[in-house]
């Protein structure tokens, strides 16, 4: 080798390792700058977590001394807000809140309770529900003090905030004065408040009874459901779920049954172009469904798209469509098989319902920019699963936009609005 082309080389080595060394020092100076903003992010996060649990205790407290009915309303509204916040900033902390869960479990639960409460009128609290606001309180309480001082520990050097290279290195590290490791310990040792019916999303309903159906029932009624010999299912599923379901497939079928029968079932083979109208996947549903006997039912709704025609069948009482009591059932319109169905969500079961207000009154709750331009008598279900009467107004606005207002026909108000 000549002696340029070992200088040649030299100055092309020496030079790579110039810009190789720029590169490093830019990269390095934006990595800092987002360590930093990270850290500046996760102490902001957790600043807003503290604040948020601080207002949802204060607002706590000072429901329990409320006495009048607006007033009450508006701290359970502000106990909602700051619990929605706390549980937002506390998702940013950086370290995961499924190791917290009971702790996001209070949050979530305390703040549904307080909209439960904002959404029951001029009622007066009861006694029970100011001894669940109480407890609730406490707890509260506790845990904006415990956040405040873990707060003060990290101002002053002795507690150490995660980062996120912590947790996705989450390996061989010693957590050991950590926020999530002083929180975590924390949460062991919670004392929450006991689960309590109310109507809310987090509502401890009553287990109903449950029904049998061994192995071998199960196996010969999903057989029979899909027509085919028993031994050409495949157990999908090793565990037997409540009121004996267990799942199976059967070639691109896949379906469940229970003690009550066929509960779901769904195809996976792609549709061709359809030659079925619409009108006959109808009569193949009503058919498909009086064959397992579902009697009374009444068409609540129906689309078409895809090459399936699906349809949505509710039982009927005092000539009102229970809508969340449903059966779902999807028609392939290639060859009329069902494609789709499931009736998880379906109860024939009577229940108790009140009546006290006429379409009239429903009707002169509308504002006036709103005109009805059909009503109908249909029952749903409140956030808690508890069964509401009410009369559905479908209604056209002053810009032409569909507006449906659903109004509690024991109370006569509004309970639920839909665009």
């Amino acid at each position: 080798m000549s002696a340029k082309a070992k200088q040649l080389i030299i100055i092309y080595t020496v030079s790579a390792l110039a810009v190789l060394s720029v590169l490093s020092a830019v990269l390095y100076a934006r990595l800092s700058d987002y360590r930093l903003a990270a850290s500046y992010g996760s102490a902001q996060a957790f600043e807003t977590t503290v604040s948020a649990v601080d207002g949802m205790s204060l607002a706590l407290k000072k429901s329990l001394y409320a006495t009048d009915e607006v007033l009450g309303r508006s701290l359970c509204s502000q106990v909602y807000a700051k619990a929605l916040a706390a549980e937002a900033s506390m998702s940013s902390l950086p370290f995961s809140t499924q190791e917290l869960e009971q702790l996001s479990a209070f949050l979530n639960k305390a703040g549904d309770y307080a909209r439960s409460l904002c959404a029951q009128g001029d009622n007066e609290l009861s006694e029970q529900q100011r001894r669940q606001l109480r407890s609730m309180s406490d707890t509260a309480a506790d845990f904006s003090a415990r956040l405040r001082e873990l707060q003060g520990r990290i101002n002053s050097g002795e507690l150490i905030m995660d980062t996120r290279e912590q947790q996705l290195q989450n390996i061989g590290l010693d957590d050991t004065g950590t926020l999530s490791s002083e929180l975590l310990g924390y949460e062991a040792g919670i004392a929450l408040p006991e689960d309590f019916e109310y109507d809310g999303q987090y509502n401890v309903k009553p287990e109903k009874a449950q029904g049998t159906l061994s192995a071998a029932q199960a196996r010969a009624l999903a057989a029979e459901a899909v027509g085919v010999e028993e031994r050409e299912l495949k157990d999908e599923y090793s565990y037997e779920g409540s009121d004996g379901r267990r799942c199976y497939s059967a070639g691109g079928t896949l379906l469940c049954v229970s003690s009550r029968g066929l509960e779901s079932m769904a195809q996976s083979r792609l549709i061709s172009a359809g030659r079925i109208e619409a009108d006959k996947a109808k009569e193949l549903a009503e058919s498909f469904l009086k064959e397992r006997g579902y009697e009374g039912l009444s068409l609540s709704t129906e689309s078409s798209s895809g090459g399936l025609a699906s349809f949505r069948y509710v039982p009927v009482q005092d000539g009102a469509l229970r809508l969340d009591d449903y059966i779902s059932i999807s028609i392939a319109l290639d060859d009329g098989s069902v494609y789709a169905y499931d009736c998880t969500n379906y109860t024939a079961e009577e229940v108790k319902l009140n009546w006290s207000a006429d379409e009239n009154a429903a009707r002169n709750v509308l504002p006036a920019e709103l005109s009805a331009d059909s009503c109908r008598k249909v029952v749903v279900k409140s956030p808690g699963g508890k069964y509401q009467a009410c009369y559905e107004l479908s209604c056209s606005g002053e810009n032409g936009e569909r507006v449906t207002v659903y109004v509690d026909a024991a109370t006569g108000r509004q309970c639920r609005i839909e665009l």
